[in-house]
């Protein structure tokens, strides 16, 4: 089942949100604006009506759009460390391989629920990404998330081929190519309807990456 953060009607219902939780409602209502127009088309104006505020909230809580940008896309990481520690739960944390296989697994269902979002969250669209802390943090407890997971795997220091911070980069890039592919709905070069189906291509990734750690092992 492919999971969305969470979905809510076109406008605010009556009395929804309460002003200790302004922020996060501007955020959600962005997000939500998101999954129907692209970024240039993302209006603040529709977004404070959506949260049922004044035109200059936005602006108030965020400086101007990027800012709001930067905080959907930080909101974007955390609901992705949801959906992997949902996932994780239900395998026994001994099971290494299992464990790699649903990271796979929620790291592709999130960006395929979620495309526009997930594109935010690591593509061009914000510019100098260090002016915002919440959303540098956010994307270092995800990405250390990864690294717990996927550290494990790794041969031991003095019989990997190579440091394990490379090891652990070259393997997230491998996922996050896959989801990026998925994402943009581009087919495989090859004839192989099976080949494009979300199972699939999960058991192939957790397979590649088990393969590719299992190579780094020199004695």
């Amino acid at each position: 089942m492919l999971v969305e953060t969470s979905s809510a009607p076109s406008v605010k219902p009556q009395g929804q949100w309460h002003h200790g939780n302004l922020r996060e409602s501007l955020v959600h209502w962005g997000i939500e604006q998101l999954r129907e127009v692209s970024l240039d088309h993302l209006s603040l104006r529709q977004i404070a009506k959506s949260a049922g505020v004044s035109v200059g909230a936005p602006s108030h809580h965020f400086g101007d759009k990027e800012g709001l940008l930067a905080a959907m896309a930080a909101q974007g990481f955390r609901d992705l460390i949801a959906l992997r520690r949902h996932c994780l739960a239900q395998v026994p944390a001994d099971d290494l391989p299992g464990r790699l296989h649903a990271v796979v697994r929620s790291y592709m269902e999130f960006a395929q629920a979620n495309g526009p979002l997930f594109e935010l969250m690591f593509g061009p669209s914000l510019g100098k990404r260090t002016r915002y802390p919440e959303l540098v943090a956010q994307g270092r407890v995800s990405f250390q998330f990864f690294c717990d997971v996927v550290h494990p795997l790794l041969p031991p220091p003095e019989h990997c081929a190579m440091p394990a911070a490379d090891a652990l980069q070259m393997v997230w890039s491998s996922i996050h190519g896959l989801a990026i592919l998925r994402v943009h709905r581009c087919p495989p070069p090859m004839k192989a309807s099976k080949s494009r189906t979300l199972d699939h291509q999960v058991d192939s990734m957790t397979q590649f990456c088990l393969a590719a750690i299992a190579g780094l092992r020199i004695e």
